[in-house]
């Protein structure tokens, strides 16, 4: 069984259809990548697999069960935790209790083991040692690195990043696909990422890229595929990927 399965979804903002019958399969510790220029539905199609909207057509499965009308902390509860484009850590509460936050109303924990997957998450990331520093004084990488650790703290099966790799340097940017790329590895979680520009970023993490333009998928597949594909080249990255 898949652990996630998009139907033929369409959402639709007065006469716009910002995401306009997508259909895609994710399996476990499969890492899938979302690219396309803005506007293209990219966020949209994250907000109706996490529940912030409510698609006006198709449906939505998490393993195997009908998702489609569950609200945001239902479908934390199964196993599904997003990661924000832009971090907003309660900053006069340290980066442990920000990240037992996630682990509180995510993953439904009580105190106790909150603090404990909270502390693991923070080790994983590497900000155990700052666990006590108010989050405010965290650095912009370290802040990207708080958000991925509140996700985790849910005990996720599936991980929903929202251009989690903007505004980092190149070095940063390693760091962060060697992370995730052992969030796969190591407990198989599978994730789904918004990427906007890191084309090399893509390469080396995504399984299979998907394609977005104007509410529509028009390439899909591994990334050496997917970014050549002729149509992808006309309308987003202006020449071939390599």
């Amino acid at each position: 069984m898949n652990l996630l399965k998009v139907d033929n979804v369409v959402k639709k903002f007065g006469g716009l259809r910002a995401v306009d019958g997508v259909s895609f399969e994710l399996e476990k510790g499969e890492f899938l990548a979302v690219v396309g220029p803005n506007g293209s539905g990219k966020t949209t199609l994250l907000n109706l697999i996490s529940g912030v909207y409510k698609p006006d057509g198709g449906r939505i499965f998490f393993e195997g069960r009908d998702i489609t009308g569950l609200p945001p902390y239902s479908r934390a509860r199964l196993g599904m935790s997003r990661a924000f484009q832009v971090p907003r850590p309660f900053p006069e509460l340290s980066v442990l209790e920000n990240v037992m936050v996630g682990a509180i109303f995510n993953g439904g924990r009580d105190l106790k083991t909150a603090r404990e997957a909270a502390e693991e998450a923070l080790r994983y990331v590497g900000l155990y040692e700052k666990r006590n520093q108010p989050a405010g004084k965290l650095t912009f990488n370290e802040l990207r690195l708080l958000e991925l650790a509140r996700a985790l703290a849910g005990n996720p099966k599936l991980l929903l990043l929202d251009e989690v790799m903007a505004g980092l340097n190149p070095r940063e940017i390693d760091a962060m696909v060697q992370l995730i790329k052992r969030l796969a590895e190591e407990r198989g979680i599978a994730a789904i990422s918004l990427v906007e520009h890191r084309m090399r970023a893509v390469a080396q993490l995504a399984h299979r890229v998907i394609v977005m333009h104007q509410g529509k998928v028009i390439a899909e597949g591994p990334p050496e595929k997917a970014l050549n594909d002729p149509k992808v080249v006309e309308v987003y990255l202006g020449r071939p990927w390599r």
